[in-house]
């Protein structure tokens, strides 16, 4: 059983307007052995516990499998204004138990602060994923920042010779 939070989440809001304690609606997946195999393939690890699991247990979920799925962009609700360009800044991630394929998870983000650094607005905010039984597999804490589009430099073309 996958814990519910009862807390607003924010489906009207751009990404960028979002504050400290606001939420983006959860995402759920399964995953397949189909999708785990693909990105087994993608890097290249064919290591045993990921293809047919140890001691009776189903095989484990790679980790990039999980990391892919907890940018916000994910989040059925993000939103992003045009003009308004975002990338992805640090972060920081823990993995707290296995994650076993067959299993449903759900992935929960919260904003934990937001600030303005170098005319640019920057996002801190927290990404959960959670396992079929509530527990917490994966804890990232990420930041991104905003920028207008029309405030990107770009460079001119170089003359043809």
């Amino acid at each position: 059983m996958i814990a519910r939070d009862t807390r607003t989440i924010m489906e009207t809001k751009y990404a960028h307007e979002m504050q400290a304690g606001e939420r983006y609606a959860p995402l759920r997946f399964t995953v397949t052995a189909d999708l785990n195999q693909q990105f087994l393939f993608a890097v290249e690890d064919y290591n045993a516990i990921y293809l047919r699991g140890v001691d009776g247990r189903p095989p484990l979920v790679h980790p990039v499998l999980l990391m892919h799925m907890t940018p916000r962009t994910r989040s059925p609700s993000y939103r992003q204004a045009a003009g308004m360009g975002s990338a992805f800044a640090r972060d920081r991630s823990v993995y707290l138990r296995p994650a076993y394929q067959g299993t449903t998870f759900e992935v929960t983000w919260e904003v934990s602060q937001t600030y303005e650094q170098r005319d640019k607005i920057y996002q801190d905010y927290v990404a959960a994923v959670f396992d079929a039984d509530g527990g917490l597999v994966l804890r990232r804490e990420l930041s991104s920042t905003f920028f207008s589009l029309g405030k990107v430099k770009t460079f001119p073309k170089a003359a043809a010779s």
